[in-house]
């Protein structure tokens, strides 16, 4: 199972953005504890590098979304511009207009348990089913398929003043997780807030 991750060449050329980013990330605090159980209900956030991602079980999901991997343990959603999230290895065009804003689209993903780098966050996952159906374009409309992943178009497009990390935020709070998506940038800055929340921990035995 693969997500999105990004190789040192890329990344230095993220470096001026990342510098105009500062104000949105955060020192990350000690790692949480490993999940001992599963007290409630939950939803999950993973750390994919350089962006993130939210992960639901299917029955949690409103019916259309809950249909597109009706069989697996976590469905898993990420946010972004649409030429670099089709991109299987995001190369220099890619990373160079990255920046500018563009088409976005949404990248829905089967999981089998918790990814290694997921956070297990205490929240009523149905309470994100509106916002999370909102983000896709009226009809889901597919853009490509590949095994254990589809491409969907968004509803809104790509900026730096709405990214994939300022979109996950904001499903966050939609969940009612006290998160702050206004400013949000770089993954850094979502992932500190949300390993503060208490009970957030990590999956014991992670895919």
């Amino acid at each position: 199972m693969r997500s999105w991750t990004a190789s040192p060449e890329p990344a230095r050329r993220g470096l001026l953005l990342a510098a105009l980013a500062l104000p949105a990330c955060a020192t990350a605090p000690e790692p949480p504890p490993g999940c001992t159980g599963a007290p409630g209900p939950a939803l999950w956030l993973l750390d994919a590098g350089w962006h993130t991602e939210i992960g639901l079980p299917p029955q949690a999901l409103p019916l259309p979304l809950a249909a597109i991997f009706p069989e697996a343990a976590l469905v898993f959603f990420g946010f972004g511009k649409r030429d670099f999230v089709l991109a299987e290895r995001p190369g220099p065009a890619e990373w160079l207009t990255g920046p500018i804003p563009g088409p976005a689209a949404i990248q829905v993903s089967a999981w089998p348990a918790p990814p290694a780098r997921a956070l297990r966050l205490p929240a009523a996952p149905e309470a994100l089913g509106p916002a999370l159906l909102a983000s896709f374009a009226p009809g889901l409309p597919l853009i490509e398929s590949r095994p254990n992943r589809r491409f969907h178009a968004a509803a809104r497009g790509y900026s730096l003043a709405y990214t994939c990390n300022s979109w996950t935020a904001e499903m966050l709070a939609a969940a009612g997780l006290p998160v702050r998506s206004e400013g949000v940038v770089l993954a850094g800055g979502v992932m500190a807030e949300a390993a503060r929340l208490p009970g957030a921990c990590r999956p014991m035995k992670p895919a």
